[in-house]
């Protein structure tokens, strides 16, 4: 399982941190999406459907342009 934490920027400037996770399931790749509170946990509910892939890559990517649609900047934490 491969687990990223993106930085999600609004045109405000104001930021939200989402926690990405991208795992095999049966033949095909799974990504999942969650919204981190304040003390970087993963909230309860889900912000967004599952996205498949024949690859990590490409369910990584299906994921990350939701995100893309939503907010003027989506980039990888640094670090984490």
């Amino acid at each position: 399982m491969s687990r990223e934490i993106l930085v999600a920027i609004q045109k405000d400037g104001a930021t939200i941190r989402y926690l990405l996770e991208v795992f095999p399931e049966g033949e095909h790749w799974t990504s999942t999406l969650a919204k981190l509170d304040t003390r970087g946990e993963p909230e309860s509910a889900r912000v967004a459907p599952r996205f498949y892939g024949l690859s990590a890559d490409q369910a990584r990517r299906r994921m990350i342009s939701v995100l893309e649609n939503e907010y003027d900047e989506v980039r990888p934490l640094p670090g984490a």
